[in-house]
């Protein structure tokens, strides 16, 4: 039995979470204190987590070598550091599944488009356990050398105790958004020391948001998760030191539209690669899930025995490019080769993001882009670096959908003003050539597979979330398909309706009648007795079911110049459910509109 001790200790506790959420739902001061203590933790935890994996990295690749080798082969004939490199990405993915398998029973990596779902549809519900699992786990399989980046675990870490704080005050569900904002703001913030790179990742991609109210709050949080990165790492902290910029000559700007060519091609490919892998894991039945990581370690292994740059982050070999060390063969094989070891680290259920891999896949194709003008135009003397740096943004752009946000790393990690002229002429070449392929950004893919709101447009977005059942009129004025044409008549005469549905016995829909389709039959008085509702009805007509959003009416809508349209419980079936009005869906868009600005003032 609780003891009565426990029982005060209990209801001082209750009591004080709610007297804290009171001040912090209506002081904005408050939600601005929340911003930085998010952001501190998330800052603090990017930190963290990046040394979590330069020590399993070490303690695999060196101390457990030292150990092991003299054991498995005391000659040193077989067992090279390479060799024992290779096989450890199988390791760390196995070691991943049971920790993962042991403490929340699913094997679902909670990276960017999950955050995005948490924060669009029911902020803080993802569980507080998955901010340690996700820690361990993301370590466990970069540090043994699995192709994945730290980014996606850090702002899924930051994202899901954010929004965690603002549930357990018992915030509105907008200041619990803003707070999963501020997480994985301050999280990249504290990746790359670069707190407005930070500020625009959540902008664009998390939240969708740049109104005022968001802004402040996401802006503290960046400001205290880099404060605590320079705290710990020292002002200069960065992964890369980058070479100074320079322009060859004014046109050269046209060689980096080429660059932004490439990366629209190459983005594509990526989440092409990324996503056929995924479902060829998926289609090993007959492999336990918990297996499936482990299987793909071990080809990730096989790639790096041929390609070992493949391994990890791949941070150190994007130092390389920018210094301008590996050669053209080399940069070209290394894009290809990491697209494949990321999509079979993540494909098998490994956990890291590929927001790091794109910046390394970018590096590789921008160096070896300026690699081989180089060739083309060798009385220019390129500077090699310079692509491969422009490279980075242009691809994480291109597959991504975040051009401001790429547009700032750069300029946070390079310090000079010179390189936004080449990386906006790049992004903007290369978003249009991506979108030849790809409908929406790689995370908004991911989001959509998901069943959330995919939309990079607020308002369309918003849509997305109110579902024609609950707009929708579940009364209407039917027709069954041997109505003669004289019923038909009577019942148009004595409606308001414009669209009335045809249905059969069953009630499936048929098709509708509209004025349009029965004009050509007004003065046909000889056939009144020979034809019914079945003969009049049009099938090519628009439809809804009861699982559409608002956003799929309003385009419908606009597509069709109908007033009404008939919505069914699904295709296949097509058992009449109501309809819907142009009316009620504008009024709806309204009132949702409505309720948004209220939540933001």
């Amino acid at each position: 039995m609780m003891s009565t001790n426990d029982h005060s200790l209990r209801s001082l506790l209750k009591a004080s979470q709610h007297l804290l959420g009171g001040w912090f739902q209506q002081s904005t001061a408050g939600l601005l204190i929340l911003a930085v203590g998010v952001g501190s933790l998330s800052g603090l935890l990017s930190v963290s987590f990046w040394h979590a994996i330069r020590l399993i990295h070490l303690t695999g690749t060196v101390a457990l070598y030292d150990h092991v080798r003299p054991v498995l082969d005391p000659s040193g004939v077989w067992l090279s550091r390479g060799l024992w490199a290779a096989m450890l990405p199988a390791a760390g993915a196995f070691l991943m599944a049971l920790l993962v398998h042991w403490t929340i029973h699913s094997p679902e990596n909670p990276g960017v488009a999950t955050i995005m779902l948490d924060a669009r549809t029911s902020p803080g519900n993802l569980p507080l356990r998955y901010v340690p699992v996700a820690f361990f786990a993301g370590a466990l399989i970069i540090g043994s050398g699995g192709s994945a980046g730290r980014e996606a675990p850090v702002v899924a870490m930051g994202g899901i105790f954010g929004g965690w704080v603002g549930r357990w005050l018992g915030l509105t569900r907008r200041r619990r958004e803003i707070l999963i904002g501020c997480g994985a703001a301050a999280a990249i913030a504290a990746a790359y020391n670069a707190p407005l790179a930070g500020v625009f990742f959540a902008l664009e991609l998390i939240l969708g948001d740049y109104t005022a109210g968001t802004l402040s709050p996401v802006v503290l949080a960046s400001v205290a998760g880099t404060s605590v990165c320079r705290a710990l790492e020292g002002m200069g902290a960065s992964h890369f030191v980058v070479p100074p910029y320079r322009i060859a000559a004014w046109w050269e700007i046209g060689l980096y539209a080429g660059l932004g060519l490439a990366a629209g091609l190459v983005a594509p490919l990526f989440v092409a690669t990324d996503r056929n892998i995924h479902r060829f894991f998926h289609s090993l039945g007959r492999v336990p899930t918990i297996l499936k990581p482990m299987l793909g370690g071990l080809m990730v292994g096989g790639v790096a025995l041929v390609l070992p740059q493949v391994m990890g982050n791949g941070y150190d070999h994007v130092q390389d490019a920018l210094a301008g060390k590996l050669t053209l063969a080399l940069l070209t094989a290394l894009v290809f080769g990491k697209i494949l070891a990321t999509s079979l680290t993540l494909g098998s259920g490994g956990w890291g993001g590929d927001f790091a891999p794109l910046l390394v896949i970018g590096a590789m194709l921008g160096g070896a882009y300026g690699a081989g003008m180089d060739r083309l135009i060798p009385q220019l003397d390129l500077t090699v670096s310079s692509y491969a740096m422009v490279g980075m943004g242009a691809l994480l752009t291109a597959a991504v959908r975040c051009p401001i946000t790429a547009i700032l790393l750069l300029f946070e990690l390079t310090g000079s003003y010179q390189v936004i002229l080449p990386m906006m002429t790049a992004v903007a070449v290369a978003i249009p050539v991506s979108r030849i392929f790809l409908h929406h950004g790689m995370y908004h893919e991911q989001l959509a597979a998901m069943g959330g709101p995919a939309s990079e447009l607020p308002e369309t977005r918003l849509l997305e979330t109110v579902p024609v059942a609950q707009v929708m009129q579940p009364h209407a004025v039917t027709l069954s398909a041997g109505a003669p044409y004289r019923e038909i008549l009577r019942v148009i005469a004595t409606s308001s309706q414009l669209v009335f549905p045809v249905l059969d016995a069953g009630g499936r829909l048929l098709g509708a009648l509209t004025f349009q389709t029965l004009r050509g039959y007004l003065d046909a008085v000889e056939l009144a007795d020979l034809i019914v509702a079945a003969d009049v009805a049009s099938e090519d007509i628009p439809i809804l079911t009861v699982h559409d959003t608002l956003e799929r009416a309003m385009l419908l809508f606009a597509e069709y110049d109908f007033e009404e349209i008939p919505v069914v419980t699904d295709m296949e079936e097509r058992r009449f459910a109501g309809i819907l009005t142009r009316r009620q869906a504008m009024a709806a868009r309204a009132r949702a509109l409505a309720e948004w600005e209220m939540l933001e003032e």
